[in-house]
C-alpha cells in the first residue's frame, strides 16, 4: 500500500500536467487545424496506450459483442466526442477560460448520474451543481446578455466556452456510461478498445481536411514541443496516474485536485505573454471550486 504522500504527489502532477496542457494545445492550434490535431493526438496516443494495454491485459477475455456496442458508445463520448468539441472550443477561447469550464465536469457527472437513476440528488448536491452552473453561465457573460437585451452575446470566446461546456458534458456522459459498463471490465483492456473506436471516429471525421503538411507542422519546432507534451504528458501519462492513484484514494479527492487546473493555466499562460483574466475567471473559479467541495463533503457524509 503507498503511502498517502505518493498518493497526493501523483493527484497533484495529474493536475499540473493538465493545467499546462491548456496552454500549450492552444499553442499547438495556433499553427495545426483542429481536424488534422485531433487525429494526430489520437492516433499517437492510441499507438502508446494500446501496446501498453495489451501487455497490462494478459490473457483475460477480450469483451463481448454486447459489451463491444456500449463501448462504442462510451467512446464516441468521452474519445470523439471529448478531443473534437475540447479542441474546437480551445481553439476559440482562452487557457484559462477552457480550464475552468473544465472543472465543472464533476458536477456534470453528478447530475446525469441522478437524471439515469444511478444517484440520488441531496441538498448539499443540488448547491454544488447550481453553482458550478452559475460559475459557468458568470464566465460566459450571461448577465451581460440578459442586461443588454439579447445582444452582445455572439463573441468568438463565448462559443468556444459553450464547445469546451458541450466537451464536459459529452464527457460526464462518458463517465457515467463507463460506471455502469465498465465496472467488471479490464481497465487497461477497455482503454484498448476505447482509444482504436476512438481513432476511427475521428479518422472519419478529420479525413476530409487532412493533409501530410499538417503532421509535418505538427513535429517541427517549437509546435513539436507542445505536441509531445499534450501526447505523452497530458494523455498517456496523466491516465497512468490517474489510474493508479484511484486503485488508493476516492474520487472525491481527485476532485478536489481539478481546482489547480485553471490556476495553473491562467499563471503559465501570463508567463508567457498572456494578458491576466479578468473577475469573470475568478468569481466562476471560486464558484465551480466551492461546488467541487460541495460535492467531496457530500460523498463523504454519504
Amino acid at each position: 500500500m503507498p503511502s498517502p504522500v505518493r498518493v497526493h504527489l501523483a493527484l497533484l502532477a495529474v493536475s499540473v500536467l493538465f493545467g499546462c496542457h491548456f496552454v500549450f494545445t492552444k499553442r499547438v492550434l495556433d499553427v495545426v487545424p483542429v481536424d488534422s490535431w485531433v487525429l494526430i493526438r489520437v492516433a499517437a496516443a492510441a499507438a502508446l496506450l494500446v501496446p501498453l494495454a495489451l501487455w497490462r491485459r494478459g490473457q483475460r477475455p477480450l469483451p463481448g459483442l454486447r459489451t463491444l456496442l456500449l463501448l462504442l458508445a462510451a467512446s464516441f463520448l468521452g474519445v470523439t466526442l471529448n478531443q473534437v468539441l475540447f479542441s474546437e472550443g480551445l481553439v476559440r477561447t482562452t487557457p484559462e477560460h477552457s480550464a475552468v469550464v473544465t472543472a465543472a465536469i464533476p458536477s456534470w457527472t453528478l447530475l446525469i448520474a441522478v437524471l439515469t437513476g444511478q444517484e440520488r440528488l441531496r441538498g448539499r448536491q443540488l448547491v454544488a451543481v447550481g453553482c458550478a452552473l452559475g460559475g459557468v453561465l458568470y464566465l460566459l457573460g450571461v448577465d451581460e446578455w440578459i442586461r443588454a437585451g439579447g445582444e452582445g452575446f455572439d463573441g468568438e470566446t463565448a462559443l468556444g466556452d459553450l464547445l469546451t461546456a458541450a466537451n464536459g458534458f459529452a464527457f460526464a456522459a462518458h463517465l457515467v456510461l463507463m460506471r455502469r459498463v465498465g465496472r467488471d471490465l479490464d481497465p487497461w483492456t477497455t482503454v484498448a478498445v476505447l482509444f482504436l473506436q476512438g481513432l476511427l471516429m475521428i479518422a472519419l471525421w478529420s479525413a476530409p481536411g487532412f493533409e501530410l503538411e499538417h503532421a509535418a507542422m505538427t513535429f517541427t519546432p517549437p509546435t513539436a514541443w507542445f505536441a509531445l507534451y499534450t501526447i505523452l504528458g497530458a494523455t498517456v501519462l496523466t491516465y497512468v496516474l490517474n489510474t493508479w492513484a484511484l486503485r488508493h484514494t476516492d474520487s472525491s479527492k481527485v476532485a478536489l485536485y481539478i481546482n489547480l487546473q485553471p490556476i495553473i493555466a491562467a499563471a503559465l499562460s501570463c508567463a508567457l505573454g498572456a494578458p491576466a483574466p479578468d473577475h469573470r475567471f475568478f468569481v466562476a473559479l471560486a464558484l465551480v471550486t466551492f461546488a467541487l467541495w460541495l460535492q467531496a463533503r457530500a460523498r463523504a457524509a454519504g
